[in-house]
């Protein structure tokens, strides 16, 4: 096994040694302010494709126009965070616990839909009463249409008081109902939102809408799948839909507590650059990394279930740790995935920062570092992953709420597992709604931005040398 060893350089032997390269080749000397050469220095040891990176890279940018100039074409997540220039604008998730997205119609011509598709219990939104599947038509008095569009979206991400005005549609017309007030306020996400059992005469299927690989809850998720032991499930159902991810032990705890896998046997291979080399991880040494109880193999293994399937519903919003959840479960259990493809974020990283005593830059990278495969190195999503039953979920508005039978990719999946046409069936909507499920189309939807704008699946530096 390879490991990465540290790089540490004064100034001065950097910029000497360039310009002794520059001598030999009769090229002017690239030097570089510190800030940059700290940076480009860190991502030749770490950056996954760091033997493409630029041969001379620009030497007058700024930090952040430096950093993403070195940025390899086919990479869409690296970053990096300025703590003296901190993000002004965050989510509606962030601020008022609400995912919405913007629906055009040619029902409602020079219009613009907005429809809520998740509402965090406990959150503001939900203190206020809003509910996935509700409809407005305006933020603080502006009607949302193509040319407001941007600017709606901007103002849902400031955090400041807000005002939705609430609509339904009736006989192919928009009602105007409440209008509702929202204010940001803090709250703290548990991520497991609903369990729900289903059953058709002998057959049960058990569903999880689960929004977030978050350690400290691992108890969480662990002992909501432990609950359905007595209850005889052939199949798990786990909603995904929204997840943008998180922690690989997590993920790995999960699997355990899905799938009849062996300590010892691979979870996750991750292959880093010529610096960092392959490494293989079990089910263990995957959990053992992680900073949350429970922290073994034996602990986990004690919410185990038997199941025969496991269905996941995803969307374009499904990204890093759910889809490595996805990919690393398939040698080991049968998995169907139902929605829409995935995000692509089949990378991780840690964050890099200055080590020295005190620091001397200030700056915090987010590379690639890792490109991830399960057991069969199986991998390379980075255009997501695809559905074997592709359904737009917005193929039917209002939505339904979660763990409701007829949310359309619910109801594939319990067609599925349950085979119960009665259960599964389409039920009858009103007209306007089969108007809007034939030619609706999302434009924007917030869920998707926020898990794309959010950190690759966290790689731990457990194992590693710097």
């Amino acid at each position: 096994m390879k490991f990465f060893k540290k790089i540490v350089l004064p100034t001065f032997l950097v910029i000497s040694a360039i310009v002794v390269s520059c001598k030999k080749n009769g090229e002017a000397p690239n030097i570089l302010p510190e800030n940059n050469q700290w940076i480009l220095d860190s991502m030749k040891v770490y950056y996954y494709w760091a033997d493409q990176l630029p041969q001379r890279p620009g030497a007058n940018t700024n930090s952040t126009d430096f950093f993403k100039s070195l940025l390899n074409s086919a990479d869409r997540f690296s970053y990096m965070d300025d703590p003296e220039h901190p993000p002004t604008e965050y989510s509606s998730f962030g601020y008022y616990g609400f995912e919405y997205a913007l629906i055009e119609h040619p029902a409602f011509p020079g219009r613009l839909l907005g429809t809520v598709t998740l509402v965090t219990p406990g959150g503001p939104a939900a203190k206020q009463g809003l509910r996935r599947g509700d409809l407005f038509l305006s933020v603080n008095g502006t009607e949302i249409n193509s040319a407001t569009a941007d600017g709606i979206i901007h103002t849902l991400k400031q955090g400041a008081d807000i005002v939705l005005q609430m609509t339904t549609i009736s006989n192919g017309q928009l009602i105007n109902g409440s209008a509702l007030s929202i204010s940001h306020s803090y709250f703290r996400e548990q991520p497991v939102y609903l369990t729900k059992l289903f059953t058709n005469g002998s057959k049960k299927a058990g569903y999880i809408y689960y929004n977030g690989f978050t350690q400290e809850f691992d108890r969480n998720i662990l002992d909501s799948i432990a609950r359905f032991k007595s209850s005889g499930i052939s199949d798990l159902i786990i909603d995904l839909r929204y997840n943008p991810g998180g922690d690989v032990s997590t993920a790995a705890k999960i699997a355990v507590a899905l799938a009849p896998v062996k300590e010892g046997q691979t979870f996750i291979i991750s292959q880093a650059n010529k610096n960092g080399g392959q490494i293989t991880d079990s089910f263990a040494q995957s959990i053992n990394k992680g900073n949350s109880p429970p922290r073994t193999f034996a602990e986990v293994r004690d919410s185990r279930i038997t199941i025969s399937k496991l269905y996941v519903l995803t969307s374009l919003a499904t990204a890093s740790a759910a889809e490595l959840l996805i990919n690393n479960l398939k040698p080991y259990l049968p998995v169907v995935q139902i929605g829409e493809k995935t995000v692509g974020k089949d990378m991780s990283g840690f964050e890099i920062y200055d080590q020295r005593t005190p620091p001397q830059i200030t700056y915090l990278l987010h590379p690639l570092i890792f490109k991830l495969y399960n057991a069969n190195k199986q991998g390379d999503y980075s255009q997501g992953l695809i559905p074997d039953y592709y359904i737009d979920e917005f193929g039917a508005l209002p939505l339904k709420e979660f763990g409701d039978k007829n949310d359309l990719l619910l109801k594939k999946a319990l067609e599925l597992s349950l085979e119960s046409s009665l259960t599964t069936s389409s039920s009858r909507v009103t007209s306007n709604s089969e108007m809007l499920s034939r030619r609706g189309k999302a434009i924007f939807q917030s869920s998707a931005a926020r898990s794309a704008g959010m950190s690759p699946v966290k790689a731990t530096k457990t194992g590693l040398k710097f």
